[in-house]
C-alpha cells in the first residue's frame, strides 16, 4: 500500500540525532501559508560549474574508496560500520559507479555490498542496528541502501539475498512504529530502539525515507502507517513560523509577554554578510548574522520582525535547517506537498537558503550535513525557486568546503561521526543532479 494518505475529502493534515491524540482527518486541504516576515533576502549567488561538481563527486568517492576495510566496511568510526557503509555504497551508487564495473570504484561497491549481506549484520528478526550500534538510525540507512539497490538491480547475483534481508528490515520498522509509547502523543513516530516507547523527529525522518524506498522496491506498507507518522509530525509542527522540533511541539503562550522594547540589537561596524533565520529563546524569529569585521555569529532581531498572534516557548533544539528539511521530507513522502505545513516550512528553508548563501551559520551549526542531505531531497523537483535555490546551495558551499583529501567534515559531525558520514552525505546531496538514485524522487 502507498504512504500517501487518503481521505473522503482532500488529504490527511500532516507534519514530521537529537511529542495529543491519534492522527485526525483533515476536512481539507489548507490554504498555501504565507511565507513568515523577515527581511528580503539577496540572491543566491551562482552554482559551482559542473566540471567543479563532478571533480568534487570523484574526489569524495575516491576519498571513500581509501577508508574501506579488509572485510568490505567503509568506515572511520570504530563504530556504525555497517551503517556507514550503507551510506558510503549509496554516495557511491549516486556518482554513476556500479558494483559490476571492473574499476577501483566498482570492486569497492561490490565489497561493501558484500559486507552489508553479510549473516552478523542483521539480527534474527531483521534488526540491522545491533551488530554496530548504530541503532534505528543505521537500521534505517541499511535498509535505504538495500532497497536502493534492489530498484537498481545492481546486484543481480544476489537479488534474491538482498531482498530478503530487505523485507525482514522493513517489516521490523513496521513492528516498531507500533510499539507502546510512553503518552498518545508521541503514537506514529519512532526513536532510537525498536521497542522505544519515545519518538523523535530524525529518526521518525528516516524510517519514513526507508519506507518508501521499500515500498518502491515491491514490498507492502500498510495503509495505517502514513496516517499514524502523519499525526506524529503533525504534532511537532510549530504554527506560524513554518518549522518542525526535534520532538515535542512548542507550548503556546500569550502574546502579550511579548516586549519588543526590552531586547536590544547588537551592533557592529562590519558589514553584512549572512543572515539566518531561527526562533529565540523566547519565541521570537530572530536571525544569526555574520558581519565581515568579526567571525563571531550576532543574534539580530529583525527590523521588520511583526510578532504572530501566538508566540512559542523554545522549541527543544535549535537546530532548524535539519529539522525543518526533515519534516518537509515527511510531509512529502505521506503525500502532501501542497498542505499548509509544507508550503509554511518550504518558505522558511527557502529564507534560510537565500539569507545564509556563504553557509557561515550553517557550516557551523549543528547537522550541516544531515540538514543538506534532508533539504536536497526534500526540495529536489518540489517547487520553484526551492528546487533550484538548494541545488545551488548545496553546490556552492560543498564544492568550496571540500577537504584536500576529497573527504568532508566539520566540528560537529565530523567529530562525532566521523568524515565518511560527512562524505557520503555530500557526495548523495551534491549528485541529485545526475538522478541515478531513486532516491531524488520521494
Amino acid at each position: 500500500m502507498k504512504l500517501r494518505l487518503r481521505s473522503p475529502c482532500l488529504s490527511l493534515a500532516l507534519t514530521l540525532l537529537v511529542v495529543g491524540l491519534l492522527p485526525r482527518a483533515a476536512t481539507a486541504e489548507a490554504a498555501p501559508a504565507k511565507a513568515p516576515p523577515g527581511k528580503a533576502a539577496p540572491p543566491i549567488p551562482a552554482a559551482a560549474p559542473a566540471d567543479r561538481v563532478d571533480t568534487a563527486l570523484a574526489g569524495g568517492v575516491s576519498f571513500l574508496v581509501t577508508q574501506q576495510g579488509a572485510f568490505g566496511s567503509i568506515s572511520d568510526n570504530p563504530k556504525y560500520h555497517t551503517a556507514l557503509t550503507a551510506l558510503a555504497a549509496m554516495a557511491m551508487a549516486s556518482a554513476g559507479h556500479h558494483p559490476g564495473d571492473e574499476t577501483r570504484e566498482g570492486v569497492a561497491l561490490r565489497r561493501a555490498l558484500f559486507f552489508l549481506l553479510r549473516a552478523d549484520r542483521q539480527t534474527a528478526d531483521g534488526y540491522f542496528g545491533q551488530a554496530d550500534n548504530s541503532t534505528m538510525f543505521g537500521h534505517a540507512a541499511v535498509t535505504l541502501a538495500l532497497t536502493q539497490f534492489l530498484q537498481l538491480d545492481l546486484d543481480r547475483e544476489n537479488d534474491g539475498l538482498l531482498r530478503t534481508k530487505a523485507q525482514s528490515a522493513v517489516t521490523l520498522i513496521l513492528r516498531s512504529q507500533g510499539a507502546r509509547k510512553d503518552h498518545p502523543t508521541l503514537v506514529g513516530g519512532w526513536r532510537y530502539f525498536p521497542a522505544s516507547s519515545d519518538t523523535d523527529l530524525p529518526s521518525t525522518a528516516w524510517q519514513l525515507l526507508a519506507l518508501r524506498s521499500g515500498e518502491r522496491a515491491g514490498f507492502k506498507i500498510p495503509a495505517a502507517t502514513g496516517p499514524a507518522a502523519a499525526g506524529y509530525l503533525k504534532r511537532l509542527y510549530a504554527d506560524g513560523f513554518g518549522l518542525f522540533d526535534y520532538g515535542k511541539k512548542p507550548v503556546v503562550i500569550l502574546p502579550e509577554r511579548l516586549v519588543i522594547s526590552s531586547f536590544r540589537t547588537n551592533r557592529t561596524a562590519g558589514k553584512l554578510v549572512s543572515r539566518t533565520p531561527y526562533i529565540s529563546s523566547q519565541g521570537r524569529r530572530c536571525y544569526h548574522c555574520h558581519y565581515s569585521d568579526s567571525k563571531h555569529m550576532t543574534n539580530y532581531i529583525a527590523p521588520t520582525f511583526v510578532p504572530p498572534e501566538t508566540l512559542l516557548a523554545p522549541p527543544m533544539a535549535p537546530n532548524h535547517y535539519s529539522t525543518i528539511a526533515s519534516g518537509l521530507l515527511g510531509l512529502r513522502i505521506c503525500g502532501l506537498p501542497k498542505s499548509q505545513e509544507a508550503v509554511t516550512a518550504s518558505s522558511m528553508l527557502l529564507d534560510m537558503l537565500q539569507a545564509d548563501p556563504q553557509m557561515k551559520f550553517l557550516a557551523n551549526g549543528p547537522w550541516p550535513f544531515h540538514g543538506t542531505f534532508f533539504a536536497t531531497l526534500a526540495l529536489n523537483g518540489f517547487n520553484e525557486p526551492h528546487s533550484t535555490a538548494v541545488r545551488i546551495f548545496t553546490e556552492r558551499n560543498l564544492v568550496v568546503g571540500q577537504s584536500r583529501d576529497g573527504s568532508w567534515t566539520d566540528n560537529f559531525e565530523g567529530r562525532y561521526i566521523g568524515r565518511v558520514y560527512c562524505t557520503s552525505l555530500a557526495v548523495i546531496a551534491l549528485a541529485a543532479r545526475y538522478r541515478h538514485l531513486p532516491l531524488y524522487d520521494p
